[in-house]
């Protein structure tokens, strides 16, 4: 399974420290590149998908930054992510064939497409809202604050 991308990383990331900070009206970039470690114009740049499909609003000027608009419970992972990659490519041959299908199938066709699918369904079926229970339940993860690196 490949990693997601940075821009998907620091998208969860960033959308779920949002999330627990709801009440808080909107957060400065500021405040967040320097809490979850990703730098304030990138930031930005990853943010601003958001705005357009209204799962985020911004402000500028006094009292700028960002806010959702949406619940937690109605933003999906697979939708954060789909603004920055295709999810679709998770179902990319493993081995490299350019058609792998049903019908032209590599020798890990089969539990790849199970996999895949699977991934695909947990990321349509997690929202911000299971993220930040997650979070509640294990709080030691400190997630999504970065954690040390080596």
């Amino acid at each position: 399974m490949q990693a997601l991308s940075q821009a998907s990383e620091y998208a969860i990331r960033a959308l779920t420290y949002l999330a627990q900070h709801e009440s808080e009206g909107f957060l400065l970039v500021r405040r967040m590149s320097a809490e979850l470690n990703v730098p304030s114009a990138y930031l930005t740049k990853v943010l601003q998908p958001f705005v357009a499909r209204g799962v985020l609003e911004s402000q500028r000027g006094r009292g700028s930054g960002f806010r959702l608009v949406r619940p937690p419970a109605e933003v999906t992972l697979y939708e954060i992510i789909e603004a920055h990659e295709p999810v679709w490519q998770t179902r990319r041959c493993s081995l490299g064939q350019a058609d792998c299908s049903d019908e032209r199938a590599c020798p890990l066709h089969e539990p790849w497409k199970r996999t895949s699918e699977a991934f695909l369904a947990r990321l349509t079926h997690t929202s911000l809202a299971d993220v930040m229970r997650f979070c509640k339940r294990r709080p030691a993860s400190g997630y999504p604050l970065p954690g040390p690196r080596d």
